[in-house]
C-alpha cells in the first residue's frame, strides 16, 4: 500500500514524514518476526527485553527522520543515533517496537510509533501496526485517521457491556499507586464490564480506544515514547487521557485512557479508600 493510502488528503508534510519513516520501519520489523531464543534476547532489566530488531527498526527511522528533521533533537527508546538540539527546539521520541515480549515470543501484535513534541505538548504522531498495515495518525487540532479515515472513540457509557485494557504488571512496574489499588481496579474491571484484554502494546491498545475497537485501557510504569502519539490520537478523537489521579499523565507513567463515558467510572476505580 502507497503512503496516500495510509494517510487522509489533509496530512501536512511533517505527518507524511513520520507516515513514510514508520511503514519503512514496518516492513523491517514484519520481515524479521519469528520466535526468538533465550540467547537472542537481551534483558535491558527484568522482563524487559530487547532484540536486533528493534534497534535496526529504529536505524532505519532515524536516518529518514534526520534527514527530513535536520533541526529536530531525536530520542528513541534504544537510543540508536540519539542527538540533542538546542532548547526549545522540537523533539521526535521513538519507539521501534511497542510490544517488544510479544515480538520477541513470535506474537504478531506490535506497534511502531513516533509523536514529535514541541513546546511540551505532542502535536503529531503515527502508531503503525506492520502486521495489519493499519497506520493510526494526529496532529493537534486536525482529528484522527485511521489509514486516511476520520476515527473517533465511542461513547459507550454500559459499563457492563464496555471492554476495557489493561496492562498485567511485571514486578515493581506499579509506581503511581500501591499495588493492591492497581490489582483492586483490575478486579473490578473482571467483575463488571464485559471483559478485559491485555494485547501487549500500550500504543496500540490506546489507538484502539481512540477508533472504538475498546472503551479504555489502563496501565502504569509508560514512557513517552510508548504513549505519546497514541495519547494524541485519542485526544483528536474525542477521548480522554489523564493519570489515575484525574490530572496530567505524571512521570511515573501512569495511563488512563477512555471514552468520555467511561473515564469516570475508570477513575473512580483508582479512588482512595475511604
Amino acid at each position: 500500500m502507497s503512503l496516500s493510502s495510509h494517510l487522509s488528503p489533509t496530512a501536512s508534510p511533517r505527518l507524511q514524514a513520520l507516515a513514510a519513516a514508520a511503514l519503512k520501519g514496518g516492513a523491517i520489523a514484519r520481515a524479521g518476526l519469528t520466535r526468538r531464543r533465550h540467547g537472542d534476547l537481551l534483558a535491558k532489566a527484568p522482563r524487559d527485553y530487547q532484540t536486533e530488531m528493534d534497534v535496526a527498526v529504529e536505524r532505519a527511522i532515524v536516518a529518514d527522520l534526520v534527514a527530513a528533521f535536520p533541526d529536530h533533537a531525536i530520542d528513541g527508546e534504544e537510543e540508536v543515533g540519539n542527538r540533542k538540539a538546542p532548547a526549545g527546539a522540537p523533539v521526535i521520541f521513538i519507539d521501534p517496537i511497542d510490544g517488544t515480549t510479544n515480538y520477541a515470543w513470535g506474537i504478531p501484535h506490535f506497534g511502531l510509533t513516533i509523536a514529535i513534541v514541541e513546546g511540551g505538548d505532542v502535536v503529531a504522531g503515527v502508531v503503525y501496526d506492520a502486521m495489519l498495515g493499519e497506520l493510526f495518525s494526529a496532529e493537534a487540532g486536525k482529528g484522527a485517521f485511521l489509514n486516511g479515515a476520520p476515527i473517533a472513540a465511542i461513547d459507550n457509557a454500559t459499563v457492563e457491556d464496555s471492554l476495557i485494557g489493561a496492562g498485567l504488571p511485571v514486578p515493581s512496574q506499579v509506581r503511581s499507586v500501591p499495588e493492591d489499588v492497581y490489582f483492586g481496579a483490575l478486579r473490578r474491571l473482571m467483575a463488571e464490564t464485559a471483559g478485559v484484554r491485555r494485547l501487549g502494546s500500550a500504543a496500540l491498545s490506546i489507538a484502539y480506544v481512540a477508533c472504538g475497537r475498546l472503551d479504555g485501557f489502563f496501565e502504569d510504569g509508560l514512557s513517552l515514547h510508548d504513549y505519546g502519539a497514541a495519547m494524541l490520537l485519542l485526544r483528536e478523537a474525542g477521548g480522554i487521557v489523564t493519570s489515575f489521579a484525574g490530572g496530567a499523565v505524571r512521570e511515573s507513567g501512569d495511563i488512563l485512557a477512555a471514552n468520555r463515558a467511561i473515564h469516570p467510572w475508570l477513575l473512580a476505580g483508582f479512588a482512595p479508600a475511604g
